[in-house]
């Protein structure tokens, strides 16, 4: 029985990811920042016959992270889905031509805040489990982008925050790829669409159930001659 552990999994994509994987039979790591207020995420694991277990964690507390860990070391973990992120104003921003793009209005602090955790974080999470992921069958780690970390499909102004940080991590997934691949570990990055989740809002096209069936098919796919890839959610490869 494969096991996935994915962050940020109280709500959207991630409770979302947790909700598919259950359905196909798999056991489900689900962390988050307070698992007593996830309410949709503990039905899950109510119903779920001891395949789902419900951790704290906070991508930004090493403490945190360090904790869950230690509860699954030497455990297979064959797919790793850093999910959890912040924005700077999805739903009411460059989607909706909203974005003021003068930088000396820009919250500079938060846009720190977004890089520790849209970047720093990720890079954390796979050094706490990379073991895990290694002594597993798939042996696949996923990063959470977006198509507005595209560098080469980018000519806008605004959402400077999210977009450099989801560029980050599009490096991040090319640079530690290297690292992983002598260890048959694929990491690709994939973006989800602007999907209808509490971050996307109402306005957006994509279903989250349609955004997570197209990433477990592109998932089923991989092998590890696909790491260091960068994907939509349609199955469609990305320009860095």
């Amino acid at each position: 029985m494969p096991t996935m552990l994915v962050t940020g999994a109280n709500r959207g994509l991630g409770l979302e990811l947790v909700r598919q994987y259950l359905g196909e039979g798999w056991t489900a790591v689900a962390c988050c920042r307070n698992p007593g207020g996830a309410d949709a995420l503990n039905a899950l694991k109510d119903g779920a016959g001891g395949r789902l277990s419900v951790h704290q964690m906070d991508v930004n507390n090493a403490g945190e992270i360090a904790a869950v860990a230690k509860v699954l070391d030497g455990a297979p973990i064959d797919l790793l889905i850093n999910n959890a992120g912040i924005v700077d104003s999805y739903g009411t921003g460059v989607a909706e031509g909203n974005d003021d793009p003068d930088l000396k209005n820009y919250d500079h602090e938060f846009w720190l805040e977004i890089l520790n955790t849209n970047v720093v974080a990720p890079g954390r999470i796979i050094g706490a489990f990379a073991d895990n992921v290694a002594v597993s069958d798939k042996k696949l780690i996923a990063m959470m982008t977006s198509g507005l970390g595209s560098v080469a499909n980018t000519w806008q102004a605004g959402r400077y925050a999210y977009r450099t940080s989801k560029a980050g991590l599009n490096m991040l997934t090319r640079s530690a790829g290297e690292w992983l691949e002598k260890r048959q570990i694929t990491i690709i990055a994939i973006a989800p669409g602007w999907t209808r989740t509490e971050l996307g809002g109402p306005s957006a096209p994509t279903a989250v159930e349609d955004s997570v069936a197209g990433m477990r098919a592109i998932f089923d796919r991989l092998t590890i001659a696909d790491t260091g890839t960068y994907w939509n959610f349609d199955g469609q490869q990305l320009p860095w």
